[in-house]
């Protein structure tokens, strides 16, 4: 098993961006701060509004966030969305991977999290979690942080995500 990191903003961020989305497409969370902070975030009518909502619904996630385990993750996301939580997106070989990321990407149309090892900005390396939008050739990750102005949605080629998630033992959370 990896060894989880120090807890990061950045982790609160990503995992309120997938519940947003997830609000977004229909699905809302069973948390009635969490769920009045998403709701806040679809109505606002301004980018101050937008900004304050994001902000609280970062604050919620963060309230149930201790730190950035898969298995905490997973919790979390059990608490929000009940039995329809998923883990398994990971398991198998590497072609059964990609099959059921593909299958899921058609079937449920839902963004989705997965824990890669990414190179920090300060030189270290360590797993973070990602908002997994879309998957062709190319995996496409949502910006972990829509709320400010830093454009930070990246596309890698489906054989280096493969690669980095893998080297996390292929950590996933998904609502099925």
């Amino acid at each position: 098993m990896t060894p989880t990191p120090p807890l990061d903003n950045a982790t609160h961020l990503t995992v309120a961006t997938w519940v947003a989305e997830l609000h977004r497409a229909g699905l809302a969370p069973q948390d009635a701060t969490i769920a009045a902070a998403c709701d806040a975030l679809a109505q606002a009518s301004t980018s101050e509004v937008g900004d304050a909502a994001g902000k609280r619904l970062v604050e919620a996630i963060g309230a149930h966030l201790p730190d950035n385990d898969p298995a905490t993750i997973s919790a979390l996301a059990q608490a929000l969305y009940g039995a329809s939580v998923s883990t398994q997106m990971g398991e198998g070989d590497r072609q059964a991977r990609t099959s059921r990321i593909r299958k899921y990407q058609f079937t449920r149309r839902l963004p989705w999290l997965a824990r890669i090892f990414e190179r920090r900005s300060d030189g270290s390396v360590a797993p973070g979690w990602l908002v997994i939008h879309g998957c062709t050739d190319q995996v496409h990750a949502l910006d972990p942080n829509p709320w400010d102005d830093i454009d930070e949605q990246r596309d890698l080629p489906l054989a280096d995500f493969l690669v980095l998630w893998e080297l996390d033992d292929c950590a996933s959370v998904s609502v099925i």
